[in-house]
């Protein structure tokens, strides 16, 4: 199944390479693949649209593909206003075309719960582990994420054969809390009653649950803080403390759109500062 979709502004390269997401590649001629549920899917462009090749076809899925890029935020709306902070404005155009994606929130779920102390390369080791043992065959050799009730006969014995270590007793243990009606549940909730909640699940703490709101739930207020984000709030606002008051730090200053603020700073932090230095400087009349 083949279709185009207009998404403007939209960079592929920052979007899925930024690390939000772990089963997408870039292929050689510039395109990114990557399974989306039970459908393998290819983004490109063709004459300034998004082209999208999936396998298997079904009618619904220029309205999936759209909701997994978030085709309906805006962008512009979000940076005009992310631009008032001094900080930011900066660098702010150098990232117009991030967008922060919405999947499956039982995947993200799953997934962030494994990312758990593990660089990218082993995180999407492990995800596809997981899915070429419990999940389906898309193609060969691609197979989707195992949905809770896949993985709820699984051993925490067969789980670590996965490569999982201690994390396989959490998603053992999290397959066995989470249906398609506890999710229409957590839906339902406001950001921070989200973040309560899923932290009442085994494996899941602050940063987890956090990132599990932005790009499981897609709660734009949340803010996941690791150790790039850390650095950057260190270097850029001279603001050091707990995740708690680094996060109401985030709130405060970016309310609505932290979960974006957060995205541009971990690719900035992450990124342009190896490469071609730091987008974002810090300010000296800001007193934010």
């Amino acid at each position: 199944m083949r279709f185009t979709l207009e998404i403007e502004p939209l960079d592929l390269d920052l979007t899925l390479g930024c690390g939000q997401v772990f089963r997408w590649s870039r292929t050689g001629r510039g395109d990114w693949i990557g399974p989306l549920g039970k459908h393998l899917v290819t983004l490109g462009w063709e004459n300034d649209r998004l082209s999208v090749s999936a396998h298997p076809g079904e009618t619904r899925m220029p309205a999936r593909v759209s909701e997994f890029l978030r085709a309906s935020d805006d962008i512009m709306e979000i940076q005009s206003t992310l631009s008032g902070d001094s900080v930011l404005s900066s660098g702010l155009e150098r990232f117009r075309g991030l967008r922060i994606v919405k999947m499956d929130e039982w995947e993200c779920l799953a997934s962030y719960v494994l990312a758990t102390y593990a660089n990218i390369p082993r995180i999407a080791k492990m995800i596809d582990e997981v899915s070429m043992r419990f999940g389906h065959e898309i193609v060969d050799g691609v197979h989707s994420f195992p949905s809770p009730s896949d993985l709820r006969e699984a051993s925490v014995r067969e789980l670590q054969k996965c490569g999982l270590g201690y994390r396989a007793k959490y998603l053992h243990s999290i397959s066995r809390c989470i249906d398609r009606a506890e999710i229409r549940r957590l839906k339902l909730l406001e950001y921070q009653d989200l973040q309560r909640e899923l932290m009442t699940l085994p494996g899941v703490g602050e940063k987890v649950a956090d990132c599990v709101s932005l790009f499981g739930f897609g709660k734009l207020d949340a803010f996941p803080i690791d150790v790039w984000i850390e650095r950057a709030i260190s270097r850029l606002f001279n603001l050091e403390g707990s995740y708690k008051a680094i996060r109401g730090f985030a709130t405060q200053r970016w309310g609505d759109f932290a979960g974006y603020a957060q995205e541009y700073l971990y690719f900035n932090e992450r990124t342009l500062a190896k490469s071609s230095g730091c987008e974002f400087s810090r300010c000296a009349q800001d007193q934010g």
